[in-house]
């Protein structure tokens, strides 16, 4: 299985490669094709940046969770393990291109 990082760079890469399709089988306006592909790359950008802010904002709340001392050592490790699960890892050894 693909990791989250893996699956939202072919979210993107997906994206340009439709649009660029579209644009090599209707050539006629070289503009307009040119700034589909453009925008095909911002919405997915943007889906994806949504997506990882979402996690910082989950990662920051876990945080401040534990920082303020308002739950026990076994939940602090439940609510640690459970955002770590859910987060995107980046990793530098896995390059995307």
């Amino acid at each position: 299985m693909a990791s989250k990082q893996d699956q939202r760079y072919n979210k993107i890469a997906k994206a340009c490669l439709k649009a660029l399709n579209q644009a090599a089988s209707n050539p006629i306006d070289r503009e307009k094709s040119i700034q589909a592909v453009y925008s095909a790359i911002d919405t997915a950008f943007n889906q994806q940046s949504d997506i990882l802010q979402r996690e910082l904002q989950t990662a920051t709340k876990a945080l401040e969770q534990i920082k303020n001392n308002t739950i026990n050592l076994q939940d602090a490790h439940k609510i640690a393990a459970d955002t770590l699960e859910n987060l995107t890892t980046v990793t530098p050894e896995n390059n995307l291109h």
